[in-house]
């Protein structure tokens, strides 16, 4: 697979700065599925990094799917036993890697999602060809960046949040602020407020669907 940077177009004559290799990563995530990102490479070595890095939560989980271990009964090859001894251990885990890893079309998000949602140190396992030690390594020089893929995956349930606080709040104003009860002039102040309510209501709607791709 030729690397992202590589496929950076030139400088044009309008002098826009190419995209990034984020850049890149977040367009392909917004237009192929996890299956279309295993099925070209785009989940594997250092370009699958930063492909996972720019997928959310639920598509991490969907491209669990299509793993090399997806299909296995030997989930304790990726665990350490109970008092097992170093050396042994290491064996095992680089047969483990060896024999899944290192094929796994999907390797870089099963890392990625091992580090943005870790076990318990106790629990940890091989993710993604990674060792338990360098998991943590990993995710402490990467915590910023890790906080703020969390803080994106949490985003569609805030913006949910606040749509439904917007448009109760419409119902609200529409039901006790504007009826034929209502001064007349207390009303025209209050046709005000709901015309607001709704406007904030429709940036809300607009935000959340260019934010999932959808046309505004």
């Amino acid at each position: 697979m030729t690397s992202m940077t590589a496929d950076r177009p030139p400088l044009g004559a309008t002098g826009h700065i190419p995209p990034t290799a984020d850049d890149i990563a977040r367009a392909l995530v917004g237009t192929h599925s996890p299956a279309a990102l295993a099925g070209t490479g785009y989940l594997t070595g250092p370009d699958g990094h930063t492909t996972a890095g720019q997928m959310r939560e639920h598509q991490l989980s969907e491209a669990l799917l299509l793993g090399s271990c997806s299909t296995t009964n030997d989930v304790d090859a990726f665990y350490r036993r109970d008092q097992e001894p170093d050396e042994e251990w290491h064996a095992r885990r680089d047969d483990t890697i060896a024999k899944y890893c290192a094929r796994c079309p999907i390797a870089a998000a099963c890392l990625e999602l091992a580090l943005r949602y870790p076990e318990a140190p106790e629990d940890l396992a091989v993710r993604g060809g990674v060792s338990e030690e360098n998991q943590l390594a990993r995710a402490d020089t990467e915590a910023d960046r890790l906080d703020a893929a969390r803080a994106q995956d949490l985003a569609p349930s805030a913006q949910r949040a606040k749509r439904m606080d917007a448009a109760l709040q419409v119902l609200e104003l529409a039901r006790s602020h504007i009826g034929l009860s209502v001064k007349p002039e207390d009303r025209t102040k209050n046709h005000a407020k709901l015309r607001t309510a709704v406007s904030e209501l429709d940036q809300l709607r607009t935000d959340h669907r260019r934010a999932t791709g959808w046309a505004a």
